[in-house]
């Protein structure tokens, strides 16, 4: 009989009402619209799609959202502008995504500085460098939450093209910062015809600083060498970038048919696509990017 009594309070008072908590449930805190500056922990990625296969011209999907938080720690980008005007619509296709990205880059140059591209050269135009960080620009809006409190704003994320988070500020980087390694163009190899990219935090033994596009007027080799070193000089925020001996720099062009390391007694070159590549020697390899690493000391592995 015991036994059976406390059976049936086992199965009984489970189900006797609860006691009642006095108030009202509240509403989980609603972030607010995002600044300049601000750090990114998670976005929804919109770029996976973008991949193979890429996506038809009538592919719609959610229109990305963004998490701001902590910039002490891990973080997948950084806010660079906010446009504070109607919000875009919930869903949007591939395409009219792609047309909304262009403003973002432009934005970016006054977050991140520059550096200048130009380089005056004795025989003929001047050179201009594309500098080759990796970045990837995102257009996020406001959540379902933000939306429900009348939030209406778009902002420009810049973070790395693999969605790698990273430590570090992108803010002033050309100008007063080092690159994060998310970003560097590194490469798995001095030669060439081998150069594929390396994530910059592994050993590697070349980065590729920029590329350029000669035009039909021909440059002798020794000017474009020179014009690489120049602005490796920029790129590195140092008069020596080849650090007493420590990194070699490497101009490489690129024909219809052929690969060639320039040197100073190579043919005039014309209508050619160029890089300039920092190279590590005496056996050397590095462990991260070498933009901004100025007068100190060099990132080897």
């Amino acid at each position: 009989m015991i036994v059976a009594v406390a059976l049936l309070a086992v199965i009984v008072v489970p189900n006797l009402p609860g006691r009642r908590i006095a108030g009202e449930p509240a509403a989980g805190a609603v972030a607010g619209p995002p600044a300049m500056g601000d750090c990114a922990t998670w976005i929804a990625d919109p770029w996976p799609r973008f991949d193979n296969p890429a996506p038809q011209i009538d592919d719609v999907f959610d229109y990305p959202t963004v998490t701001t938080g902590s910039c002490t720690g891990p973080i997948v980008g950084e806010i660079v502008s906010v446009a504070s005007a109607l919000a875009p619509p919930m869903r949007i296709s591939a395409t009219d995504y792609l047309s909304q990205i262009s403003q973002c880059p432009i934005d970016a140059i006054s977050y991140t500085g520059s550096i200048a591209p130009v380089v005056g050269i004795g025989s003929g135009p001047a050179i201009v460098w594309a500098a080759q960080p990796d970045f990837r620009y995102t257009r996020v809006g406001p959540s379902r939450a933000q939306r429900g409190q009348g939030q209406q704003w778009s902002a420009c994320l810049i973070g790395s093209v693999d969605g790698v988070p990273y430590s570090g500020r992108l803010h002033d980087v050309f100008a007063h910062g080092t690159l994060p390694t998310a970003f560097g163009t590194c490469l798995q190899s001095i030669d060439p015809a081998r150069a594929n990219r390396l994530a910059c935090d592994r050993p590697h033994p070349a980065e590729l600083l920029a590329t350029t596009t000669l035009g039909p007027r021909a440059v002798n080799g020794a000017e474009v060498q020179q014009a690489c070193v120049d602005f490796a000089g920029r790129a590195l925020r140092t008069s020596d970038p080849e650090r007493d001996g420590a990194i070699r720099l490497q101009t490489v062009a690129y024909g219809e048919r052929s690969v060639e390391v320039i040197g100073p007694t190579s043919e005039p070159l014309a209508d050619t696509f160029v890089n300039c590549v920092a190279v590590a020697q005496h056996g050397t390899t590095f462990n991260r990017s070498l933009i901004g690493v100025a007068d100190g000391p060099l990132p080897f592995a």
